[in-house]
């Protein structure tokens, strides 16, 4: 007979052994092809082939051993047989339960999820794949396990009541549609210069690689030695082949912008945000609203013209996003919005934050030079290749890049700024696309004042305020560079003692 714990332990939809088999497959594709070109009647390299089948073996054993079960406070999660493991994720400690579908997993009703915690730098638990019946069970029992982790032992009736209250009630109340993209916001989303760049990178190095512009040289001479008429056509098609490169490469740009944020949807639940996306690959990702660590405000100049902003998060766990680089939804929570509506997404992270009407204060009185200094150095190494390469040209050409150098580093200066509100404290950064960084008093974990030879030679020091999870990431949360020695010791002062005093909340 089978314990009460193993009888309330669920498993994997048995689908998962389809998925698995087939991604097996898809990586093994190209190789498999190789080897059947290349083996030329020897039959040991197609024999090779055979080490597919020890893998589909062992994806049927974790199949077979991987269980989970739901405790009063926990989730436990058991796999294997002769190497056991078995992880306790407490419910208090869940930051994320993500949802992925490609347009298979649609058509069988199953999905992959992901469990992240605070401070990890990959998923806790993975489950491929499992029912949308098994993945919404497992979103209200982890949600219902956190309501009743922050009604502990030690708290009051009352505000026992209040904290199941203020999260057990989303789970029946009706979900709130905050943002849904516009056809005309994923336009603009397609056509953002960042796109088409990174687009044209890719045609240029595929054109440089099959050797097109070493085949244009000898088209372009041969037309200069036969005369007008030949260079005159050569020069239509150049134009018209540029026209069309470019005109492809925004069609691309606009496909992979529909085909990621088609039916975006930011949804409020009680204090968690749901974002949902996609139209191959359909993604459902959860923000719980008190994980949320910094919320920054991006102005990309392009949108700035067109007074449109983006709204990013970043939780608890570090470096976010999965596949993508930003877990938890983080990097997609209002990629695009109306200016007017930036300050009604801000409060629905954080009542009572106004970073654009915040107090906003300059960085030390050297710091324009230093912006300045630090932008001329590497624009000095091209400014000598340019000349070097094209002489007089070249010249020109280094003059155009100081003065651009010089320009830019002389508005970021201009637009840098740090604000402390009641709140916490917000950051400003950027010279032509603009950067808000806000992050909150109940979060920040470590206040740190950095230095150099060069900043102790002008007095300033970098101030680093870090929160969960900043030590799995590349750099710190929120930075202020160049500040007055003591104007930097007395902010950190204050920010390490608010910290003490406020309740630490994850």
């Amino acid at each position: 007979m089978p314990s009460e714990t193993q009888s309330n332990e669920r498993r994997l939809h048995p689908y998962s052994l389809l998925f698995r088999v087939v991604r097996h497959a898809r990586a093994f594709l190209l190789p498999a092809v190789a080897v059947f070109y290349f083996s030329r009647g020897e039959t040991w390299q197609i024999w090779a082939a055979m080490f597919f089948v020890p893998i589909v073996v062992l994806d049927i054993f974790r199949y077979m051993s991987l269980r989970w079960r739901y405790d009063a406070d926990e989730l436990v999660v058991r796999e294997g047989f002769i190497w056991k493991n078995e992880r306790h994720v407490p419910y208090a400690r869940i930051q994320n339960i993500d949802l992925k579908q490609n347009v298979l997993h649609r058509a069988l009703s199953v999905a992959e999820v992901t469990i992240e915690t605070a401070g990890g730098a990959a998923a806790e638990v993975s489950l491929s794949v499992v029912s949308l019946a098994a993945y919404e069970e497992l979103r209200e029992r982890a949600f219902a396990g956190r309501a009743s982790a922050r009604t502990g032992p030690g708290t009051g009736a009352a505000s026992a009541g209040e904290a199941v209250s203020s999260v057990s009630s989303p789970r029946v109340a009706a979900t709130e549609t905050i943002l849904q993209l516009s056809p005309l916001d994923i336009f603009l989303l397609g056509v953002h210069p960042g796109r088409g760049l990174a687009l044209l990178a890719i045609a240029w190095g595929v054109a440089r690689e099959y050797g097109f512009f070493e085949s244009w040289e000898k088209s372009a001479e041969q037309a200069a030695e036969t005369g007008g008429e030949s260079e005159a056509l050569l020069a239509t098609m150049t134009i018209l082949i540029g026209v069309g490169v470019v005109v492809g490469i925004l069609l691309l740009s606009l496909v992979a912008s529909f085909v990621e944020f088609h039916g975006y949807t930011l949804e409020a639940d009680g204090d968690v945000f749901r974002v949902r996306r996609g139209l191959l690959t359909r993604q459902v990702q959860t923000i719980p609203r008190g994980r949320i660590q910094v919320a920054t405000v991006e102005r990309p100049w392009f949108l700035g013209l067109l007074g449109r902003a983006r709204v990013q998060v970043r939780t608890a766990g570090g470096m976010s996003g999965g596949e993508e680089g930003q877990r938890g939804g983080g990097r997609h929570f209002a990629p695009i919005v109306k200016q007017e509506r930036v300050p009604e997404l801000l409060a629905r992270i954080r009542p009572g934050i106004h970073v654009a009407d915040a107090a906003w204060r300059p960085l030390g009185r050297t710091a324009p030079r230093r912006f300045v200094v630090g932008a001329l150095i590497p624009t000095a190494a091209f400014a000598a290749l340019a000349i070097a390469l094209f002489e007089w040209y070249g010249a020109v050409i280094a003059l155009v890049l100081v003065a651009i150098a010089v320009a830019t580093a002389l508005r970021r200066a201009k637009r840098a700024a740090w604000a402390r509100e009641p709140w916490g404290i917000a950051v400003r950064e950027g010279a032509f696309s603009t950067a808000e960084h806000a992050t909150f008093v109940d979060k920040i974990q470590a206040v740190d004042l950095l230095e150099n030879p060069v900043d102790r030679r002008h007095g300033h020091v970098t101030v680093r305020i870090d929160t969960a999870g900043a030590l799995l990431r590349s750099g710190p949360d929120v930075a202020i560079p160049y500040m007055p020695r003591v104007e930097a010791e007395a902010l950190r002062t204050e920010l390490v003692g608010a910290a003490s005093a406020a309740r630490f909340r994850w």
